[in-house]
């Protein structure tokens, strides 16, 4: 709890004064009455705490592991996965379990809604502290783990599946059983209870739901998995990795597409080749290339889960969902809808990637709309990356609509040896028609290759470097708003609009946001140790809502290189991820990291609030 000025009253008192000059000093003269107190001034900002800390550890996590889908649930409890934690823990906590597999849970015991003043949790010393989830309030809950079934190892769930399981698009044909829990997106089932859906960021990708009901001090007393979603209407999906629910109550999952070049989807000598022939299976194609082969253009969006008032439906199956092509293609990181329910703000998770923003057609539905991409211009002369601050132009790169775009798409379709794909010279021709420009210097202005703006929603990355945005950053990851907050600030003005931020999370700053050239020149000396930005919401002169700016509010590191463990600085973020908002404008920030042994969870205080 943040402490109040004190204030305090001194009586005033006259004091005889020693003369100036060669004389002698005359006597002191008689102390005065003491005057009548002044009446109380009025109170003072609240500050910070008695040190003026700004950032806070929250929580660590078991060795081996990253803190994945946090999210802040309505009756004050706080999400939280354990994601790829090492094998070979083997400590028990104090509720029994073990975390060397993923694990999907919560902080309950503390309303993270009202959180109030914490004590810092100290880093992990000993190996017992080091292998289990360590939290500075209330006590971590297990929801469920890898291969977890309805709450006791190796049983099945409700629909025959196991947790992570990852289902052919055959309904039977088990591909793996992932480890990787990622997003949690937490809606009402309509009474006391909520339905937490789960991605598994895999390849192909899956999301687990689970229903929790009767929340007490010590956690949900009934906790019943309902099993795995059947991706096969949109043809599976590729590495769920974090998200966000929509004001409508639907959770938005991202599509995190590792392959940047479409032509690596059909190279056989690629790192990420095994993923695509995991596809290939999930599809009921031969693994070989022999004969039929997936789609790029299918993969790579935000997918909206639960559409047609399916997500509270009682069985999982019934659980329908759409990709939204509008909203581009790229390695999605997160998308979050602003209380307008139209603009939406997409980060691109890579090296060299662009910031994104979709506006709707239609608000509350994101079928329809135009993609923006931002140009960035970097302070002048200011490298220092808790200085430099980015002003953003938001150049649209293309307007259409899914279903359109869906029919396009299968136009694509063929084998691992027709390799159907847009090229790189088709992206520039179409760039050079849509401006009337010669971009590649070869003294001519190409012709359209196609009739519709394709190219900006199924390359998306590439189409907005080629309009003139900006694709230089490095490791983008989560971004988000307290929805309580902005929605206030928009739709009434009653809340202060410095407490309409926005956060995104950058892990890395080094590489193509570091080097020489291009609109981003950052010194990256810590670079490996990333930054949070903050980014003030406005209203653009549509009547929509904008972000202009982008200001450093928290650097990590420093880093050192030459140790072992904890190369970025201890008591510091390293390599910041999932990013959560609190109710009093707080930043909770998550790692993925391997700088640091544990991985945490941080409590930011922003000064700028």
């Amino acid at each position: 709890m943040k402490l109040k000025a004190l204030h305090i009253l001194i009586a005033a008192a006259t004091v005889g004064l020693t003369a100036c000059g060669d004389g002698s000093d005359g006597a002191q003269g008689k102390v005065g009455i003491d005057g009548q107190d002044g009446s109380a001034g009025a109170d003072g900002q609240d500050g910070k705490d008695s040190k003026g800390k700004t950032l806070t550890r929250l929580a660590t996590a078991p060795i081996g592991a990253e803190f994945t889908g946090m999210f802040l649930n309505t009756d004050g409890t706080f999400f939280l996965n354990v994601q790829h934690p090492n094998s070979a823990n083997d400590i028990v906590d104090n509720t029994g379990k073990i975390f060397n597999k993923g694990t999907v849970g919560v902080i309950v015991g503390a309303d993270f809604n009202n959180l109030g003043k914490i004590t810092e949790l100290a880093a992990p010393i000993t190996e017992s502290d080091k292998e289990v989830v360590l939290s500075a309030v209330g006590q971590y809950q297990i929801l469920s783990q890898q291969n977890d079934g309805d709450g006791i190892n190796g049983t099945v769930l409700a629909d025959g599946t196991t947790m992570g399981d990852i289902i052919a698009a055959d309904g039977t044909t088990k591909i793996k059983n992932s480890n990787d829990p990622d997003f949690n997106g937490v809606i009402s089932d309509g009474d006391t209870g909520f339905f937490v859906y789960t991605n598994w960021e895999d390849r192909p990708g899956g999301m687990s739901r689970i229903h929790i009901d009767y929340l007490d001090d010590s956690g949900y007393q009934t906790i019943e998995p309902g099993g795995m979603l059947d991706f096969s209407n949109v043809n599976g999906t590729w590495v769920n990795c974090f998200g966000t629910v929509s004001p409508w109550g639907t959770p938005l999952t991202s599509e995190e597409l590792y392959v940047d070049n479409t032509a690596q989807w059909f190279d056989d000598t690629h790192s990420n080749f095994p993923g695509q022939q995991a596809v290939a299976q999930y599809l009921g194609y031969p693994t070989d290339g022999s004969g039929q082969w997936s789609n790029p253009y299918d993969y790579g969006y935000i997918v909206e889960i639960g559409t047609d008032n399916t997500a509270t439906a009682a069985n999982v199956a019934n659980v329908k969902m759409k990709k939204h092509f509008v909203m581009g293609r790229f390695s999605h990181e997160n998308a979050v809808v602003m209380p307008d329910q139209k603009t939406v703000f997409l980060s691109d998770d890579g090296t060299g990637v662009v910031l994104f923003k979709f506006i709707a057609d239609t608000a509350g539905d994101l079928s329809k709309g135009a993609l923006y991409a931002a140009k960035i211009t970097q302070t002048a002369g200011v490298k220092d990356p808790a200085e430099a601050s980015f002003a953003i132009e938001w150049i649209m790169v293309g307007q259409g609509d899914n279903a359109t775009l869906a029919g396009i798409i299968r136009e694509y379709d063929g084998t691992l040896a027709e390799a159907k794909h847009i090229s790189d010279t088709q992206i520039n021709a179409w760039a050079e028609a849509k401006t009337n420009t010669d971009i590649n210097a070869d003294g001519t202005v190409a012709t359209a290759p196609f009739s519709d703006d394709r190219v900006a929603f199924l390359e998306s990355r590439k189409a907005a470097v080629a309009l003139g945005a900006t694709g230089e950053f490095r490791k983008m990851e989560g971004i988000n708003i307290n929805y309580g907050l902005a929605n206030s600030w928009w739709n009434t003005g009653a809340a202060d609009g410095t407490q309409a931020y926005m956060y995104l999370a950058m892990s890395s700053f080094d590489a193509t946001m570091a080097d020489d050239s291009g609109d981003i020149q950052l010194d990256g000396t810590h670079g490996k140790c990333g930054v949070v930005y903050r980014m003030i919401l406005s209203k653009d002169t549509n009547g929509n809502i904008d972000a202009t700016t982008m200001i450093p509010a928290i650097v990590g590191g420093p880093y050192n290189g030459d140790r072992s463990t904890n190369k970025c600085n201890i008591n510091n973020i390293s390599n910041p991820d999932n990013i959560v908002v609190l109710n009093d404008g707080r930043v909770l920030i998550g790692e993925d990291t391997g700088n640091h042994e544990n991985n945490m969870v941080w409590v930011f205080d922003d000064p700028a609030i």
